[in-house]
This record gives C-alpha cells, structure tokens and sequence, in this order.
C-alpha cells in the first residue's frame, strides 16, 4: 500500500475535526487550506514532530497548542494532534526520566533527586494523593523544568527523522517491488 494512502486513512479526516466538539473550529480552518491536511512525507514527519514536543510538556491543551503550532509551522495538523497521544500514563515514566535526565546535564545539577520512594502517599487516605504528588513534582525542580523542554525537542527531532526515513523507505520498496514485478512481466 502506497504511504500516503496509508497517511490518509490513518489520520484523521477534516471532517471528523469538525464533528468533534473542542476541534471544530479547526476543521472549519482546515477545509479551505487542503495544505494543512495534505499527507505528504515532509509535513506528516513535521507534524509528528511538533506534536511529540508538545505533548512533552504536561498542559492540558496539548492536542490544541500542537494544533496552532502545526499551522504555525506548516505542518500537518491531523499529525500532530495524534502524535500527542504518545504521551500518555504509560510513557510518562520514560520520558520524565529522559528530562530528568537532561535536565541535569544541562543545568549541571548533581544533587540527590527525589524518587518515588520519597513519594509519601497515604494510600488509605485519597485526599492526600494529589498534594503528595505535587510535592514530589516540586522536589524534581529545575532538572525537570529544563528537561522537558529538552526532552520535547530531542524526541521531536527523533520522531521527525524516524517518519521521515521511514516514509522514504516505504516509498523505496514499493518502487523496487514494481520494478521486480514488471521485469517478471517481460
């Protein structure tokens, strides 16, 4: 299957942006402007890229920041409002970790992190998890305040090169398997 027949029915259709109710006002913006939507190799791995760099940084409007930003950059919005999916409560460890870890390269922080054993939540008492779990956030400090952003464009920079290539190499082997299959037919 041709990649960006595969880009097209994985992402998202304007349509559907404008069926759903905290993106329709993008799905009115995108009709007129087929450029945003278009799925070709460049604009999918910038969208992809902006929306893994968004979705870093803990915000709760990320889908929509990722959203404004691709059409800052030219990108593709339906990419990058998926790619915000990446981060999720199962990736959140790893890249925390990654920022951390980037934080303390870069601010040059070699002093004890807090860590999950430092986390002192009552688990008896619900109440108390959100405050403990600020405090801890609060521990991690400027490690994790310099990392993420860090991290947002490291990944970023890697999810772009990774689409990129990737699309490339799809796009490679399906002109060698023509190819093969008209030297087979002659």
């Amino acid at each position: 299957m041709p990649a960006s027949r595969l880009a097209r029915r994985v992402l998202p259709h304007p349509d559907t942006l404008a069926q759903t109710p905290g993106l329709r006002w993008l799905g009115h913006y995108l009709a007129p402007r087929p450029w945003l939507w278009v799925a070709h190799r460049r604009r999918v791995a910038m969208g992809v890229a902006v929306g893994l760099a968004i979705g870093v940084i803990p915000l709760p409007t990320q889908m929509v920041l990722a959203a404004v930003l691709a059409i800052i950059c030219r990108a593709n919005v339906a990419a990058a409002i998926a790619a915000t999916w990446l981060t999720n409560p199962f990736t959140l460890v790893p890249i925390w970790s990654l920022a951390i870890a980037l934080g303390r390269l870069a601010s040059g922080h070699s002093g004890p992190i807090a860590t999950p054993e430092m986390l002192a939540i009552t688990w008896s008492e619900p109440a108390s998890w959100l405050p403990s779990a600020w405090a801890w956030v609060q521990a991690l400090g400027e490690p994790l305040l310099i990392g993420l952003p860090l991290a947002g464009l490291a990944l970023g920079a890697a999810a772009y090169l990774v689409v990129y290539i990737g699309w490339w190499a799809v796009i490679r082997g399906e002109r060698w398997r023509r190819l093969r299959q008209r030297a087979r037919a002659a």
